[in-house]
Protein backbone atom coordinates (compact mmCIF):
# COMPACT_ATOMS: atom_id res chain seq x y z
CA UNK A 1 0.00 0.00 0.00
CA UNK A 2 2.55 2.22 0.81
CA UNK A 3 4.34 1.56 -2.44
CA UNK A 4 1.54 2.83 -4.74
CA UNK A 5 1.25 6.05 -3.02
CA UNK A 6 4.66 6.66 -3.20
CA UNK A 7 4.24 6.12 -7.32
CA UNK A 8 1.29 8.24 -7.11
CA UNK A 9 2.48 11.04 -5.94
CA UNK A 10 5.95 11.20 -8.04
CA UNK A 11 3.01 10.69 -11.35
CA UNK A 12 1.24 13.44 -9.30
CA UNK A 13 4.21 15.53 -8.89
CA UNK A 14 5.79 14.96 -12.32
CA UNK A 15 2.96 16.24 -14.06
CA UNK A 16 2.69 19.70 -11.91
CA UNK A 17 6.32 20.27 -13.32
CA UNK A 18 5.86 19.04 -16.57
CA UNK A 19 2.94 21.61 -16.62
CA UNK A 20 4.74 24.73 -15.44
CA UNK A 21 7.24 24.33 -17.39
CA UNK A 22 5.12 24.62 -20.52
CA UNK A 23 3.37 27.64 -18.93
CA UNK A 24 6.61 28.99 -18.43
CA UNK A 25 8.22 28.65 -21.53
CA UNK A 26 5.01 31.02 -23.28
CA UNK A 27 3.18 27.77 -24.81
CA UNK A 28 -0.70 27.25 -24.53
CA UNK A 29 -2.40 23.96 -23.36
CA UNK A 30 -4.77 22.94 -26.35
CA UNK A 31 -8.19 23.83 -25.38
CA UNK A 32 -11.27 21.95 -26.22
CA UNK A 33 -13.95 22.65 -28.37
CA UNK A 34 -16.21 24.37 -26.24
CA UNK A 35 -13.48 26.79 -24.88
CA UNK A 36 -12.83 27.52 -28.92
CA UNK A 37 -16.19 28.54 -29.34
CA UNK A 38 -15.73 30.84 -25.82
CA UNK A 39 -13.39 32.85 -27.32
CA UNK A 40 -14.40 33.12 -31.07
CA UNK A 41 -15.57 37.11 -31.86
CA UNK A 42 -19.57 37.45 -32.63
CA UNK A 43 -20.14 38.27 -35.52
CA UNK A 44 -22.32 41.73 -36.26
CA UNK A 45 -24.85 41.78 -38.59
CA UNK A 46 -23.75 44.72 -41.53
CA UNK A 47 -25.77 48.01 -40.82
CA UNK A 48 -27.89 48.12 -43.68
CA UNK A 49 -28.28 52.33 -43.88
CA UNK A 50 -26.76 54.87 -41.71
CA UNK A 51 -28.45 56.52 -38.76
CA UNK A 52 -29.33 59.69 -39.53
CA UNK A 53 -30.81 62.60 -37.61
CA UNK A 54 -33.74 64.07 -39.07
CA UNK A 55 -33.41 67.87 -38.96
CA UNK A 56 -37.37 70.00 -39.03
CA UNK A 57 -35.66 72.87 -40.79
CA UNK A 58 -34.55 71.04 -43.78
CA UNK A 59 -37.20 70.65 -46.23
CA UNK A 60 -37.72 67.10 -47.30
CA UNK A 61 -35.77 65.82 -50.81
CA UNK A 62 -38.31 65.80 -53.60
CA UNK A 63 -39.05 62.26 -54.79
CA UNK A 64 -38.50 61.00 -57.99
CA UNK A 65 -41.09 62.46 -60.31
CA UNK A 66 -43.63 59.15 -60.88
CA UNK A 67 -46.42 58.51 -63.67
CA UNK A 68 -49.61 60.85 -63.36
CA UNK A 69 -52.61 59.94 -62.20
CA UNK A 70 -55.33 60.04 -64.05
CA UNK A 71 -59.61 60.61 -63.49
CA UNK A 72 -60.23 57.33 -64.70
CA UNK A 73 -62.09 57.29 -60.80
CA UNK A 74 -64.61 60.43 -62.20
CA UNK A 75 -66.04 58.57 -65.34
CA UNK A 76 -66.56 55.41 -63.11
CA UNK A 77 -68.74 57.45 -61.70
CA UNK A 78 -70.26 58.89 -64.64
CA UNK A 79 -70.91 55.09 -66.61
CA UNK A 80 -72.71 54.30 -63.23
CA UNK A 81 -75.14 56.57 -63.41
CA UNK A 82 -74.19 58.85 -59.74
CA UNK A 83 -75.17 62.45 -59.45
CA UNK A 84 -71.48 64.13 -59.98
CA UNK A 85 -70.50 67.80 -59.29
CA UNK A 86 -67.90 69.78 -61.25
CA UNK A 87 -66.04 72.74 -59.84
CA UNK A 88 -64.29 75.33 -61.89
CA UNK A 89 -61.76 77.31 -59.97
CA UNK A 90 -59.83 79.83 -61.44
CA UNK A 91 -59.38 83.67 -62.71
CA UNK A 92 -61.49 85.71 -65.32
CA UNK A 93 -60.74 82.87 -67.83
CA UNK A 94 -62.14 80.60 -65.83
CA UNK A 95 -65.11 82.80 -65.22
CA UNK A 96 -65.98 83.51 -68.89
CA UNK A 97 -64.66 87.02 -69.26
CA UNK A 98 -64.59 87.89 -72.98
CA UNK A 99 -66.99 85.47 -73.74
CA UNK A 100 -70.38 87.10 -75.36
CA UNK A 101 -72.13 85.03 -72.88
CA UNK A 102 -70.34 83.80 -69.94
CA UNK A 103 -73.13 81.08 -68.85
CA UNK A 104 -73.57 80.16 -72.43
CA UNK A 105 -70.19 80.23 -74.33
CA UNK A 106 -67.30 80.18 -71.75
CA UNK A 107 -65.26 77.06 -71.75
CA UNK A 108 -66.29 76.42 -68.37
CA UNK A 109 -69.84 75.94 -69.59
CA UNK A 110 -68.99 74.05 -72.77
CA UNK A 111 -66.84 71.32 -71.19
CA UNK A 112 -69.64 70.87 -68.89
CA UNK A 113 -71.94 70.60 -71.60
CA UNK A 114 -69.98 68.15 -73.01
CA UNK A 115 -70.21 66.11 -70.37
CA UNK A 116 -74.03 66.70 -69.91
CA UNK A 117 -74.42 65.21 -73.33
CA UNK A 118 -72.05 62.15 -73.34
CA UNK A 119 -73.61 60.84 -69.72
CA UNK A 120 -77.42 62.09 -69.67
CA UNK A 121 -78.28 60.05 -67.42
CA UNK A 122 -76.17 61.58 -64.58
CA UNK A 123 -77.09 64.23 -62.81
CA UNK A 124 -74.27 67.11 -63.11
CA UNK A 125 -73.82 70.00 -61.29
CA UNK A 126 -71.47 73.05 -61.97
CA UNK A 127 -69.60 75.02 -59.20
CA UNK A 128 -68.48 78.12 -60.50
CA UNK A 129 -66.03 79.40 -58.36
CA UNK A 130 -64.09 81.39 -60.42
CA UNK A 131 -63.30 85.33 -59.09
CA UNK A 132 -61.23 87.40 -62.15
CA UNK A 133 -57.99 89.05 -60.96
CA UNK A 134 -57.16 86.78 -58.42
CA UNK A 135 -54.56 83.64 -58.42
CA UNK A 136 -54.03 80.69 -56.77
CA UNK A 137 -53.04 82.46 -53.36
CA UNK A 138 -56.76 83.70 -52.68
CA UNK A 139 -57.54 80.65 -54.52
CA UNK A 140 -55.81 78.59 -51.64
CA UNK A 141 -57.38 80.35 -49.22
CA UNK A 142 -61.06 79.99 -49.75
CA UNK A 143 -60.59 76.67 -51.35
CA UNK A 144 -62.05 75.10 -48.19
CA UNK A 145 -65.68 77.78 -48.52
CA UNK A 146 -65.88 77.74 -52.31
CA UNK A 147 -65.12 74.14 -53.77
CA UNK A 148 -64.26 71.82 -50.75
CA UNK A 149 -67.99 72.58 -49.16
CA UNK A 150 -69.64 70.99 -52.16
CA UNK A 151 -67.70 67.95 -52.24
CA UNK A 152 -66.96 67.74 -55.70
CA UNK A 153 -66.13 65.16 -58.00
CA UNK A 154 -63.82 66.68 -60.28
CA UNK A 155 -62.19 70.39 -59.77
CA UNK A 156 -60.48 72.23 -63.07
CA UNK A 157 -57.82 74.50 -61.80
CA UNK A 158 -56.92 77.37 -63.89
CA UNK A 159 -55.21 80.47 -62.15
CA UNK A 160 -51.93 79.73 -64.85
CA UNK A 161 -51.97 83.77 -66.42
CA UNK A 162 -52.45 85.57 -62.64
CA UNK A 163 -50.23 83.81 -60.94
CA UNK A 164 -47.46 85.19 -63.81
CA UNK A 165 -47.60 88.23 -61.95
CA UNK A 166 -46.30 86.31 -58.55
CA UNK A 167 -42.95 85.60 -57.20
CA UNK A 168 -41.97 81.91 -58.03
CA UNK A 169 -42.03 81.23 -54.07
CA UNK A 170 -44.99 82.60 -53.23
CA UNK A 171 -46.89 80.72 -56.25
CA UNK A 172 -45.61 77.46 -55.55
CA UNK A 173 -46.95 77.54 -51.79
CA UNK A 174 -50.38 78.16 -52.85
CA UNK A 175 -50.60 75.69 -55.33
CA UNK A 176 -49.43 72.94 -52.91
CA UNK A 177 -51.36 74.11 -49.98
CA UNK A 178 -54.55 73.90 -52.72
CA UNK A 179 -53.41 70.99 -53.71
CA UNK A 180 -52.98 69.55 -50.40
CA UNK A 181 -56.38 70.71 -49.29
CA UNK A 182 -58.41 68.91 -52.24
CA UNK A 183 -56.28 65.67 -51.60
CA UNK A 184 -56.74 65.46 -47.76
CA UNK A 185 -60.20 65.16 -47.66
CA UNK A 186 -62.00 61.60 -47.26
CA UNK A 187 -63.26 61.36 -50.54
CA UNK A 188 -60.51 63.63 -52.70
CA UNK A 189 -61.81 64.88 -56.01
CA UNK A 190 -60.38 64.09 -59.30
CA UNK A 191 -58.40 67.18 -60.15
CA UNK A 192 -57.19 68.50 -63.68
CA UNK A 193 -54.94 71.62 -63.77
CA UNK A 194 -55.25 74.17 -66.69
CA UNK A 195 -52.29 76.61 -68.23
CA UNK A 196 -54.29 79.29 -69.94
CA UNK A 197 -52.59 81.75 -71.75
CA UNK A 198 -52.14 84.93 -73.43
CA UNK A 199 -51.00 86.59 -76.73
CA UNK A 200 -47.37 87.21 -75.02
CA UNK A 201 -47.26 83.16 -74.47
CA UNK A 202 -45.62 84.40 -70.97
CA UNK A 203 -47.31 81.99 -68.32
CA UNK A 204 -44.90 80.08 -66.26
CA UNK A 205 -46.18 77.09 -66.05
CA UNK A 206 -43.40 75.08 -65.19
CA UNK A 207 -44.04 76.61 -61.51
CA UNK A 208 -46.86 75.00 -61.12
CA UNK A 209 -45.75 71.66 -63.37
CA UNK A 210 -42.96 71.28 -60.53
CA UNK A 211 -45.79 71.11 -57.68
CA UNK A 212 -48.25 68.92 -59.90
CA UNK A 213 -45.92 66.46 -60.81
CA UNK A 214 -44.63 65.83 -57.15
CA UNK A 215 -48.50 65.25 -55.98
CA UNK A 216 -49.11 63.21 -59.81
CA UNK A 217 -51.86 65.47 -60.70
CA UNK A 218 -52.63 65.61 -64.33
CA UNK A 219 -52.10 68.84 -67.00
CA UNK A 220 -53.63 70.34 -69.89
CA UNK A 221 -50.69 72.62 -71.15
CA UNK A 222 -52.78 74.89 -72.97
CA UNK A 223 -50.14 77.44 -73.93
CA UNK A 224 -47.90 74.95 -76.23
CA UNK A 225 -51.04 73.27 -77.86
CA UNK A 226 -52.67 76.75 -78.70
CA UNK A 227 -49.26 77.81 -79.85
CA UNK A 228 -48.81 74.71 -81.81
CA UNK A 229 -52.19 75.80 -83.46
CA UNK A 230 -51.14 79.32 -84.09
CA UNK A 231 -47.72 79.01 -85.24
CA UNK A 232 -49.01 76.16 -87.96
CA UNK A 233 -51.55 78.72 -89.44
CA UNK A 234 -54.99 77.02 -88.03
CA UNK A 235 -55.79 80.19 -85.51
CA UNK A 236 -55.12 83.53 -85.42
CA UNK A 237 -54.53 85.31 -82.31
CA UNK A 238 -56.75 88.55 -83.19
CA UNK A 239 -59.18 85.88 -83.62
CA UNK A 240 -58.74 83.87 -80.12
CA UNK A 241 -58.05 87.46 -77.89
CA UNK A 242 -60.20 90.05 -77.49
CA UNK A 243 -57.82 91.77 -75.82
CA UNK A 244 -54.07 89.92 -76.04
CA UNK A 245 -55.53 87.94 -72.41
CA UNK A 246 -59.35 87.14 -72.47
CA UNK A 247 -60.78 84.74 -75.00
CA UNK A 248 -63.31 85.36 -77.48
CA UNK A 249 -66.27 83.48 -78.04
CA UNK A 250 -64.20 81.34 -80.73
CA UNK A 251 -61.10 81.14 -78.06
CA UNK A 252 -63.05 79.87 -75.71
CA UNK A 253 -64.60 76.89 -77.87
CA UNK A 254 -60.93 76.07 -78.90
CA UNK A 255 -60.19 76.03 -75.12
CA UNK A 256 -63.10 74.02 -74.52
CA UNK A 257 -62.27 71.58 -77.66
CA UNK A 258 -58.66 71.23 -76.24
CA UNK A 259 -59.68 70.39 -72.87
CA UNK A 260 -62.73 67.86 -74.01
CA UNK A 261 -59.97 65.84 -76.14
CA UNK A 262 -58.00 65.46 -73.20
CA UNK A 263 -61.28 64.15 -71.34
CA UNK A 264 -62.00 62.25 -74.05
CA UNK A 265 -58.72 59.88 -73.57
CA UNK A 266 -58.65 60.12 -70.06
CA UNK A 267 -62.14 58.12 -70.59
CA UNK A 268 -60.58 55.04 -72.15
CA UNK A 269 -58.42 54.52 -69.15
CA UNK A 270 -57.98 52.68 -66.23
CA UNK A 271 -58.99 54.37 -63.02
CA UNK A 272 -56.05 55.10 -61.00
CA UNK A 273 -56.36 54.31 -57.12
CA UNK A 274 -57.38 57.39 -55.44
CA UNK A 275 -54.11 59.09 -53.04
CA UNK A 276 -54.91 58.18 -49.53
CA UNK A 277 -51.55 59.33 -47.78
CA UNK A 278 -49.85 62.17 -49.00
CA UNK A 279 -45.89 62.98 -49.28
CA UNK A 280 -44.47 65.71 -47.36
CA UNK A 281 -45.19 69.21 -48.61
CA UNK A 282 -42.20 70.25 -51.14
CA UNK A 283 -42.35 73.84 -50.38
CA UNK A 284 -44.15 74.80 -47.58
CA UNK A 285 -47.82 74.02 -46.03
CA UNK A 286 -48.33 77.54 -44.93
CA UNK A 287 -51.29 77.20 -47.55
CA UNK A 288 -53.37 74.75 -46.27
CA UNK A 289 -55.97 76.72 -45.00
CA UNK A 290 -58.03 79.74 -45.05
CA UNK A 291 -60.44 81.84 -42.95
CA UNK A 292 -62.41 84.69 -43.82
CA UNK A 293 -63.52 87.60 -41.60
CA UNK A 294 -66.24 90.32 -42.64
CA UNK A 295 -63.92 93.88 -41.60
CA UNK A 296 -67.42 95.15 -41.24
CA UNK A 297 -67.61 92.73 -38.01
CA UNK A 298 -64.20 94.43 -36.32
CA UNK A 299 -64.75 96.96 -33.80
CA UNK A 300 -64.52 100.39 -35.18
CA UNK A 301 -65.42 103.97 -34.53
CA UNK A 302 -67.46 106.55 -36.39
CA UNK A 303 -64.62 107.47 -38.91
CA UNK A 304 -65.98 104.44 -40.72
CA UNK A 305 -69.11 103.53 -42.12
CA UNK A 306 -70.73 100.46 -42.96
CA UNK A 307 -71.79 100.47 -46.88
CA UNK A 308 -73.60 97.73 -48.63
CA UNK A 309 -72.56 94.99 -51.54
CA UNK A 310 -74.22 93.26 -54.47
CA UNK A 311 -70.97 91.61 -55.34
CA UNK A 312 -70.77 88.33 -54.75
CA UNK A 313 -67.13 88.21 -53.84
CA UNK A 314 -67.31 90.74 -50.81
CA UNK A 315 -68.95 90.32 -48.34
CA UNK A 316 -72.65 91.82 -48.15
CA UNK A 317 -71.17 94.44 -45.76
CA UNK A 318 -68.11 96.60 -46.57
CA UNK A 319 -66.79 99.13 -44.11
CA UNK A 320 -65.72 102.16 -45.77
CA UNK A 321 -64.18 105.58 -45.03
CA UNK A 322 -62.49 108.42 -47.05
CA UNK A 323 -61.53 110.10 -43.47
CA UNK A 324 -57.38 110.31 -44.04
CA UNK A 325 -56.00 108.64 -40.59
CA UNK A 326 -59.21 106.58 -40.13
CA UNK A 327 -57.66 102.76 -39.09
CA UNK A 328 -58.41 99.68 -37.76
CA UNK A 329 -56.95 97.12 -35.75
CA UNK A 330 -57.25 93.23 -35.47
CA UNK A 331 -55.96 90.75 -33.82
CA UNK A 332 -54.81 87.47 -35.53
CA UNK A 333 -52.67 84.21 -35.26
CA UNK A 334 -51.28 82.73 -37.99
CA UNK A 335 -48.11 83.02 -40.78
CA UNK A 336 -50.19 83.97 -44.00
CA UNK A 337 -52.20 87.43 -44.01
CA UNK A 338 -54.22 89.41 -46.54
CA UNK A 339 -57.37 91.40 -47.13
CA UNK A 340 -59.83 91.92 -49.65
CA UNK A 341 -60.98 95.11 -50.98
CA UNK A 342 -63.58 97.04 -53.60
CA UNK A 343 -61.39 98.51 -56.54
CA UNK A 344 -62.86 101.63 -58.05
CA UNK A 345 -62.87 105.11 -60.16
CA UNK A 346 -63.21 106.81 -56.95
CA UNK A 347 -60.49 104.48 -54.36
CA UNK A 348 -57.65 105.97 -52.43
CA UNK A 349 -54.53 104.80 -50.99
CA UNK A 350 -54.21 102.66 -47.95
CA UNK A 351 -50.61 101.90 -45.62
CA UNK A 352 -50.98 98.03 -43.78
CA UNK A 353 -49.16 97.37 -41.06
CA UNK A 354 -48.19 94.45 -38.94
CA UNK A 355 -47.04 94.51 -35.41
CA UNK A 356 -46.96 98.26 -35.77
CA UNK A 357 -44.12 97.93 -38.40
CA UNK A 358 -44.95 98.37 -42.28
CA UNK A 359 -45.89 95.24 -44.08
CA UNK A 360 -44.35 92.99 -46.36
CA UNK A 361 -44.85 94.08 -50.19
CA UNK A 362 -47.51 93.56 -51.62
CA UNK A 363 -49.25 94.37 -48.99
CA UNK A 364 -47.47 97.23 -47.18
CA UNK A 365 -49.47 100.21 -49.59
CA UNK A 366 -52.52 99.55 -51.66
CA UNK A 367 -53.37 101.46 -54.43
CA UNK A 368 -57.27 100.89 -54.37
CA UNK A 369 -58.21 102.75 -57.93
CA UNK A 370 -59.02 101.09 -61.06
CA UNK A 371 -61.43 102.63 -63.87
CA UNK A 372 -64.42 99.85 -63.23
CA UNK A 373 -65.36 98.85 -59.62
CA UNK A 374 -64.00 94.83 -58.94
CA UNK A 375 -62.74 92.79 -56.09
CA UNK A 376 -58.87 93.36 -55.12
CA UNK A 377 -56.76 91.27 -52.88
CA UNK A 378 -53.57 91.44 -51.57
CA UNK A 379 -51.73 88.48 -49.76
CA UNK A 380 -48.64 87.30 -47.45
CA UNK A 381 -47.83 84.17 -48.53
CA UNK A 382 -46.22 82.95 -44.93
CA UNK A 383 -43.49 83.91 -43.38
CA UNK A 384 -45.38 85.57 -40.33
CA UNK A 385 -43.86 83.94 -36.72
CA UNK A 386 -45.84 82.11 -34.74
CA UNK A 387 -48.24 83.59 -32.09
CA UNK A 388 -50.49 86.36 -31.84
CA UNK A 389 -49.91 89.41 -34.47
CA UNK A 390 -51.76 92.47 -34.46
CA UNK A 391 -52.86 93.97 -38.53
CA UNK A 392 -53.12 97.50 -38.84
CA UNK A 393 -55.31 99.21 -41.92
CA UNK A 394 -54.96 102.78 -42.06
CA UNK A 395 -56.34 105.34 -44.95
CA UNK A 396 -53.60 107.71 -45.90
CA UNK A 397 -55.74 110.85 -47.88
CA UNK A 398 -53.75 110.08 -50.56
CA UNK A 399 -54.99 108.91 -54.06
CA UNK A 400 -54.15 107.63 -57.74
CA UNK A 401 -54.02 110.97 -59.73
CA UNK A 402 -56.71 109.13 -62.19
CA UNK A 403 -58.83 108.48 -59.19
CA UNK A 404 -61.95 110.89 -58.61
CA UNK A 405 -61.67 110.25 -54.88
CA UNK A 406 -59.96 108.42 -51.44
CA UNK A 407 -62.49 106.20 -50.48
CA UNK A 408 -61.65 102.87 -49.16
CA UNK A 409 -64.20 99.76 -49.18
CA UNK A 410 -62.46 96.86 -47.09
CA UNK A 411 -64.01 93.60 -47.59
CA UNK A 412 -62.06 90.49 -45.58
CA UNK A 413 -59.28 89.68 -43.31
CA UNK A 414 -57.56 86.85 -44.90
CA UNK A 415 -55.90 84.41 -42.35
CA UNK A 416 -54.10 80.95 -42.93
CA UNK A 417 -51.46 78.61 -42.05
CA UNK A 418 -53.61 78.60 -38.75
CA UNK A 419 -54.77 75.24 -38.61
CA UNK A 420 -53.51 71.21 -39.22
CA UNK A 421 -54.18 69.84 -42.84
CA UNK A 422 -57.56 68.48 -41.98
CA UNK A 423 -61.31 69.53 -42.43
Amino acid sequence: MFKISIFRFAFVLLLFVTSFSVLSSGQHLPLSQDELNLQQPIPIAPRQQPITISNPSTPPKPTPPQARRNIGVFFDKLRSGKAITVAYLGGSQTAGIGASNPERTSYRVLVTEWLRKKYPKSQLTEINAAVGGTGSLYGALRARRDVIAFKPDLVLIDFAINDANEDEGSAKKAIEGLLRQLLIVPQPPEILLLYSTTAKRDVRNEWCESIAAYYQVPSINLQDQLGALIDSGKVKPSDFWRDGVNPSDAGHRIYAELITNFLDEQEKLKATPIVRNLPPPIVSDEMNYGEFKAIAEIKHDATWRNESSTDRTLPTILLASDKTGAQIEYYFEGTVIGISYRMGPDCGIIEVLIDGKAAPIPLAKIDCYDSTAHIGTRIIAGGLGPGEHKLTIRVTGERNPRSSGNHVRLGYVLVGGTRPERL
